[in-house]
């Protein structure tokens, strides 16, 4: 079966992106202010877009692809910046299949990445761009097996330097269980050094003081129903230990206390201040759903199940994960009341100008690979931003995140010919990002039929192999 992907890929990349593409006739989405650019030529060479032109004018060009676009709307190649990618042979055809070009990884096995990256680059291969973190920065007694563990402020900044130096990360991931003292000495390396850090929150850490600090993105809306809490200076002293309240060691009587003492208006103060910084939020709608419903397991019969195999089945089952398995009936009830809160969240987040971004954070229970970006996305929709805004959140956004606005993230002359094409406009119901018809990745064009021999190949693969948790590959001194 693998040998079967292997020629696949390899025929896949044959496509060259050196072909000059015309698509007639289109409809641009301008993401950036949100409205429909009608009837246009595009025209892709060598990888990059080289003409937008008045669909009534008559092109004198040769092109050796021409697309009818006519009555169909291109958009940006999408972006998912809360991955855990385990396997390239299974995810990477799941996102291009679903027109998602580009990922922000949040916890991968560099080994993998720097073979991935090679393999894209080598034409071996078509996958997305990827910025990834390696491995999470954690506590002394880290969460996940590969984490860094810091249990000191001078190993916090040993582990930023070997992450940067040794792994050569994009950015740092940090992590709940990092003392508060840590993380600040992590956040001043990382500044000294001059990489981003990026993540959770921390337990002990509140999110003004994390955008103050310089952290980027602030993942899952961790701490914000915390911040709004009448009394959360005597949350966060019981976080640290100054204060011993023997109740707050039960994870139900925290979230009772949370819900019963969250004032919106101590909210939006505490956004007034985030908005102060270079802050951006990803909430990963998704996931805060998936755990919200975790125990609702007829979930596990959703129709694209088969895309992400037994193993990741056997992950999503409550009684199967040590997070969860033990959690009472109180506590799966708490999970839906801070799911609702956390959508109500967002809007008040985005109303107060701080950027938002789209992810997922893929495979966590119920978050597609692929699938579910437009997942998210609709939740946006639902939690109250337009369309445009959310579609914005998984294009532009992600491109001005990342600085490289100047060459991605929207339909314009000399960026990168990273595209969907679909036969539905997006501005008017978000699901028609699901409307797929064709996916360029830097130029190279896929049809449907393409799309979905990739998401068949998947599905026969996963089928008759398991997908495991991958070994991180860390190398890191501590």
């Amino acid at each position: 079966m693998r040998s079967f992907f292997f020629c696949f890929s390899i025929l896949l990349a044959m496509q060259s992106p050196a072909q000059t593409i015309l698509i007639k006739k289109v409809n641009i989405v301008d993401v950036e202010n949100g409205s429909i650019i009608y009837n246009r030529h595009v025209v892709i060479k060598n990888g990059i877009i080289s003409q937008v032109e008045d669909g009534n004018q008559k092109l004198k060009l040769d092109a050796d692809t021409v697309i009818d676009g006519g009555g169909k709307f291109l958009i940006p190649g999408l972006w998912d910046m809360h991955t855990h990618t385990w396997s390239d042979a299974t995810s990477f055809p799941l996102l291009i299949a679903n027109g998602v070009t580009g990922i922000r990884g949040m916890f991968e096995s560099m080994n993998n990445v720097n073979r991935w990256r090679n393999d894209i680059s080598k034409g071996k291969t078509t996958g997305p761009q990827l910025y990834t973190a390696g491995p999470i920065v954690d506590g002394p007694k880290p969460i996940w097996p590969g984490s860094v563990a810091v249990s000191s402020e001078a190993g916090g900044r040993r582990a930023v330097d070997s992450l940067k130096n040794k792994l050569k990360v994009d950015f740092i991931k940090v992590y709940s269980l990092l003392s508060h003292a840590n993380y600040l000495a992590i956040a001043d390396e990382c500044k000294k050094q001059q990489i981003v850090f990026a993540g959770h929150v921390p337990n002990e850490v509140t999110v003004v003081e994390a955008a103050q600090s310089g952290q980027k993105s602030q993942e899952h809306l961790y701490g914000f129903i915390e911040i709004g809490s009448d009394s959360a200076d005597y949350f966060y002293a019981c976080q640290k230990g100054t204060i011993k309240d023997s109740a707050f060691k039960t994870r139900s009587v925290r979230k009772a206390f949370l819900f019963r003492t969250f004032n919106e208006q101590k909210l939006k103060v505490a956004l007034e201040e985030i908005k102060k910084t270079d802050t951006w939020v990803c909430p990963t709608l998704t996931v805060n759903r998936g755990v919200a419903y975790i125990d609702d397991t007829t979930l596990l019969h959703d129709p694209r199940m088969p895309y992400m195999g037994t193993f990741t089945k056997g992950l999503w089952d409550y009684r199967n994960d040590f997070r969860f398995k033990s959690w009472t009936p109180i506590d799966f009830e708490q999970a839906k009341q801070e799911y609702r809160m956390k959508m109500k969240i967002v809007k008040m987040v985005y109303d107060a100008g701080i950027p938002l971004l789209a992810g997922t954070d893929y495979p966590n229970p119920h978050s597609y690979i692929g699938f579910g970006l437009h997942d998210e996305m609709e939740l946006m929709v639902q939690a109250g931003l337009s369309p445009a805004a959310a579609l914005q959140t998984a294009t532009i956004n992600a491109a001005k995140y990342f600085g490289i606005a100047a060459t991605d993230g929207s339909v314009v002359i000399n960026k990168n010919a990273d595209l969907v094409l679909l036969s539905k406009n997006p501005l008017e119901n978000i699901r028609n990002t699901k409307t797929i018809e064709m996916v360029f990745v830097k130029g190279k064009a896929f049809n449907a039929a393409q799309l979905q021999d990739m998401l068949d190949v998947v599905k026969k693969m996963l089928a008759v192999t398991a997908i495991s948790y991958p070994n991180t590959g860390i190398d890191v001194d501590e």
